[in-house]
């Protein structure tokens, strides 16, 4: 009895020894490609990737152990350059599961095991989507696209966008208060709207919104709301390709409806629709309607060569500075195009306006 009691204690106190903040990440790797490969274990700062640990994959294995007090954000990157293969892990005491086949299975606590659930969701719709490209870009090549299966199509589209933009949504809201749902916050805010990039934020503190990349989007709400539906146009100031200073107050407020089309001679989207938006500009010009272009080119002979090959014969600004142009953080752009449509007194009357949406607004007002 008295060597059990001994044993007992002496299992006691092995026990209350252990690290309580070591973790060990096991991995497997089904890929033959990174046998041999390095593995890293990072971090990400406001700007870069920084090492943490690394180790090689061997027979397809690898294992990286450290410690941590608290659950922590980490990357697991497999290889290097173009085999590169990475994914989110949150690093917490205990044991830690990854296992890549060409998507990562991260498990090993609650968090993991609800992020690898999250991606598989996101496979599942990304793979959606890809069979709509699929059957849109057969109908077009072999010509059996109709208007039927068009509007089918692109209904089903934007069904799974939606699908997907609720998804991430849930997804950060669920996670805000932990390092992963403040870092797909940042990445992906975009897909939100103003109303729910406000109420994810406000449930974070202080420290959190003065980082340097979430103050971006603290900004961008606040100019987002400046220049929403409703509201008078922001003015700004830029050379035209003749290197004069114009600004959009030269034609907004003046007694037209101005469609403000900002844009770049390398966005492959932008020069997609730029027929579309000529064709208005023809059809409506005499008519009380004027365009003007902001470019975010930054070469200019590239920018000047872009109007002449689209036939863009309005007025054209540019500050030649890419996405650092001050328009950006001004009127809250995220992608181009980008265009905000103003009344003949200057008031913001709907933004985002392509294809038959323009048209349509466009005959509504003119026609």
């Amino acid at each position: 009895m008295r060597k059990l009691l001994f044993l007992s204690a002496i299992a006691v106190i092995f026990a209350a020894c252990q690290n309580k903040s070591e973790y060990t990440i096991h991995g497997s790797v089904a890929d033959d490609k990174y046998e041999g490969q390095k593995v890293y274990l990072e971090e990400w700062t406001d700007s870069i990737m920084l090492t943490v640990d690394s180790t090689s994959i061997v027979n397809g294995k690898f294992e990286i152990k450290g410690e941590t007090d608290r659950p922590v954000l980490r990357f697991i990157t497999l290889g290097e350059k173009d085999k590169k293969a990475r994914s989110l892990v949150m690093v917490e005491p205990g044991k830690i599961n990854v296992v890549y086949d060409s998507l990562f299975h991260i498990s090993g606590s609650a968090l993991n095991d609800t992020y690898s659930d999250f991606i598989l969701k996101q496979k599942d719709l990304t793979t959606k989507i890809r069979s709509l490209s699929d059957q849109y870009n057969a109908a077009m090549v072999d010509g059996t696209m109709t208007d039927e299966l068009d509007a089918e199509l692109t209904s089903g589209y934007e069904s799974i966008a939606d699908e997907a933009k609720a998804l991430n949504y849930e997804f950060v809201k669920s996670n805000i208060d932990n390092e992963m749902g403040e870092y797909l916050f940042m990445t992906s805010s975009s897909m939100f709207d103003v109303d729910q990039q406000k109420e994810i934020l406000a449930m974070t503190n202080d420290e959190y919104k003065a980082r340097k990349n979430i103050k971006r989007i603290v900004d961008r709400i606040g100019a987002s709301e400046n220049v929403a539906i409703g509201k008078e146009f922001v003015d700004f100031s830029m050379r035209n390709p003749e290197g004069e200073y114009i600004s959009l107050s030269d034609f907004a407020g003046k007694g037209k409806y101005v469609f403000v089309d900002f844009w770049a001679s390398w966005c492959g989207p932008c020069r997609d629709e730029m027929p579309n938006v000529v064709n208005a500009y023809n059809k409506y010009k005499n008519k009380d309607f004027e365009i003007v272009g902001v470019s975010l080119d930054k070469d200019e002979d590239q920018w000047i060569q872009g109007i002449k090959d689209l036939n863009m014969t309005w007025p054209q600004m540019s500050d030649l500075k890419l996405w650092e142009s001050a328009v950006v953080q001004l009127y809250a752009i995220q992608s181009i195009p980008h265009t905000v449509l103003l009344d003949k007194e200057g008031k913001i009357i709907a933004k985002n306006l392509r294809g038959d949406m323009l048209n349509a607004k466009l005959s509504e007002l003119m026609d």
